[in-house]
């Protein structure tokens, strides 16, 4: 009997305490609960910041070691460096454990000025310079007394005979000349001297008529420059009237390269510009220069027609291809590792490391990269030290920081205690 009276004692103990502490359960209910999510430690995927868990395990998605981290946690306050206008956060500051950043291969490279300029490749031809074509034609009607055996693709020198010209106003014309010069006519023999060269009568053969002191029956076609034959229009015996092409010769190589480029590479190159050129049938490359840029976008490739022009001595070639190697004008600016950015689509972000692990995301504003390296034109300054290596992981925590703060915002102005402190 006194065992039953015990536990009934007891019972109605536990009651009235329940029924105490519920009368003030629900006005402390807040408090406990914001303390509690203030303290609660998680555990999360640095890979897959998404992947939360409550107690320690492996990732399922990559089966890497979850982190702890406090998802109440507020992130250190910046220094002041980031209050000089330098500086444009692009995120929430990152606190990791030191061993973590060991772990995970954290490497940093401080931040040197320098300059940089951009290289881009692109294939280039070899296509015939129009501007180097001569065409040999005669100035007076006559007929073709002898033409040389040279071919189309045949090496000409400056002043080879290609043909010899025999043509009656020629003759009369050197008459007129001759008659004058005896006559010690000099405004005569001037004006018939004048008349001559218009007709094609080279300089050479002037001596060589005064000489004989008759006019020359035929007249030699010589070649202008040194290079090789385009075309052959000439047959010995032919008859040519004023105007007629007997050649076409290309002065030197004739060749002049040309690329294309996306319109995106077009747009840094420039007249002058040097340009490095490699192919087959080059013993080493050879240097060139950009001698015109088109000035409009093909619709069907979307490319802009560049020249180029070899140094002199280069043996390019008509028809040949070749791979060009662009070097843009250089700039002044911070140069970094470019596996330093992360390239978020709208903006470029590289992470500064703040030292006691911490790291803070920055946008920049990128320049032209080449070997690896990209000039950044703002948004970093010398002496800062960025993340080279697992910066990825580190822009997955500081996403996932700014998410969980957003949440726990949220959580506290749904709060119907929210603002009134509690009741006592």
């Amino acid at each position: 009997m006194n065992r039953i009276k015990t536990l009934l004692a007891a019972a109605l103990v536990v009651t009235f305490s329940v029924t105490s502490v519920s009368g003030c359960s629900d006005s402390r209910d807040h408090d406990h609960e914001a303390s509690g999510e203030a303290g609660k430690t998680a555990y999360h995927c640095p890979m897959h910041p998404q992947i939360i868990q409550e107690k320690p395990g492996d990732c399922p998605i990559c089966g890497m070691d979850l982190v702890k981290f406090s998802a109440g946690k507020e992130a250190p306050a910046g220094d002041a460096a980031a209050d000089t206008g330098t500086y444009t956060t692009a995120g929430k500051d990152v606190q990791v454990d030191p061993a973590i950043v060991q772990k995970i291969g954290v490497r940093t490279e401080m931040v040197d000025a320098g300059v940089l300029g951009r290289e881009f490749r692109a294939d280039a031809e070899g296509i015939l310079d129009e501007s180097a074509e001569i065409s040999i034609t005669i100035r007076s009607m006559g007929y073709l007394e002898t033409v040389s055996g040279l071919r189309e693709g045949d090496r000409v020198k400056i002043g080879q005979i290609l043909a010899s010209l025999y043509s009656p106003d020629l003759v009369a014309a050197q008459g007129d000349w001759l008659a004058a010069h005896r006559r010690g006519d000099s405004v005569g023999a001037q004006a018939s001297r004048e008349q001559l060269r218009n007709l094609g009568f080279p300089d050479a053969s002037f001596a060589k008529a005064l000489e004989l002191g008759r006019p020359l029956r035929t007249i030699p076609v010589l070649s202008p420059a040194n290079g090789w034959v385009r075309s052959r229009n000439a047959t010995r015996g032919q008859s040519a009237m004023a105007g007629t092409e007997l050649f076409r010769i290309v002065e030197g190589s004739g060749a002049i390269l040309q690329a294309r480029l996306p319109a995106r590479d077009a747009v840094s190159v420039r007249v002058g510009d040097p340009v490095e050129v490699r192919g087959d049938g080059l013993a080493e490359p050879v240097q060139a220069r950009v001698v015109s840029v088109a000035p409009e976008v093909e619709r069907a490739t979307r490319s802009t027609r560049v020249r180029l022009a070899a140094t002199k001595g280069s043996d390019i070639r008509v028809g040949a291809l070749y791979r060009a190697t662009f070097q843009s004008r250089k700039e002044t600016g911070f140069v970094i590792p470019a596996d330093a950015v992360l390239h978020s689509g709208a903006r470029d972000i590289v992470f500064l490391d703040l030292g006691a692990g911490r790291f803070r995301p920055v946008e920049v504003v990128l320049g032209p990269s080449s070997g690896g390296r990209t000039l950044v034109r703002s948004g970093i300054e010398a002496g800062d030290e960025v993340v080279v290596s697992a910066q990825f992981l580190l822009d997955g925590e500081s996403r996932l920081q700014a998410a969980l703060d957003q949440l726990t915002a949220g959580a506290d102005a749904a709060s119907p205690h929210a603002g009134h402190g509690g009741a006592r």
